[in-house]
């Protein structure tokens, strides 16, 4: 189940420090939060046998980006502190180092993909000055060729709430990589897999079936249409409740943990695996996820 609570918090996170830029704000070592550069996605593709540098510098209580004190603060400042998942798709030794971005010292983290290897993996980054500021970031090594399609058993989506305008499922379809379906919205996408298929992938599939549409940014799905035009698209009401899209791949009867902290445009989905897509609250979701089996 992909956690909307982190995504959520991302993107607002991502809006603060985008305008935090046109602030005046003094650098400090052990300030209590931990950001990405502006260049630095929250989702990062390694290329095959490749390597990928991450920026990440302190921010402040309103996550405004502070900096590091000088370019050897920066070279020392980051640790990546655990492999939450993937530590067989990349290289356990990261190389650290330092820039400046609009004027501000950064870390950088670089990352390297292990050869023949694809797919996820997620790195817990600290700040050495103050390991409470901490951040999960997902890299994802693309596949030196394109992998085939796979069968899984089935794939749904369905509306949680009371206005239960969908429930769309499709059994034993065939879910390729993003770079082989013109019309896949995953398709040269920004943090979404492109070689190996994927349980967004696997939504496409469905759509494709049930004459169904869908709209994605950042390999996270906004909005979801079908055949009878009733669209489902996230939205926060003014208790600050937020409905979403959530995710579960289920496979040999159990829940596919990586899902909890992936996004579905980067988790690969294998023969036989059942994808299911949610509309709700992330409690709603939870409670539905666990009934499936």
């Amino acid at each position: 189940m992909m956690n909307l609570f982190k995504k959520t918090t991302s993107v607002v996170l991502a809006g603060v420090t985008t305008l935090s830029m046109a602030m005046p704000v003094l650098a400090a070592n052990g300030d209590p939060n931990l950001v990405v550069t502006p260049d630095t996605k929250y989702s990062t593709p390694i290329q095959a046998d490749s390597e990928v540098t991450l920026g990440l510098m302190p921010a402040n209580s309103y996550y405004q980006r502070t900096g590091f004190d000088s370019a050897d603060a920066a070279a020392n400042g980051l640790e990546v502190s655990k492999i939450n998942l993937g530590a067989d798709k990349i290289s356990s030794v990261f190389t650290y180092g330092s820039k400046t971005v609009d004027g501000l010292y950064a870390g950088t983290v670089t990352v390297k993909g292990k050869k023949g290897q694809y797919g996820p993996a997620s790195l817990h980054i600290v700040n050495k000055n103050n390991t409470s500021a901490g951040i999960d970031m997902t890299v994802y090594v693309e596949s030196s060729k394109t992998e085939d399609a796979v069968n899984v058993a089935k794939v749904q989506a369905v509306d949680l709430t009371s206005g239960n305008l969908m429930n769309e499922t499709a059994k034993n379809v065939s879910v390729a990589a993003a770079s082989t379906e013109a019309g896949n919205p995953f398709k040269d996408s920004e943090g979404c897999a492109q070689s190996y298929p994927t349980a967004g992938d696997a939504l496409y599939s469905l759509a494709e079936a049930n004459q169904m549409s869908f709209e994605q940014k950042g390999g996270y799905v906004q909005s979801v249409t079908d055949k009878y035009e009733n669209t489902l698209e996230e939205y926060t009401t003014k208790d600050w409740t937020y409905y979403g899209w959530n995710y579960c791949v289920v496979r040999d009867g159990e829940k596919v943990a990586e899902g909890n902290i992936l996004s579905a445009s980067v988790l690969e989905v294998e023969k036989n695996d059942s994808v299911y897509w949610a509309f709700g609250t992330m409690d709603q979701a939870n409670a539905y996820f666990k009934t499936l089996k």
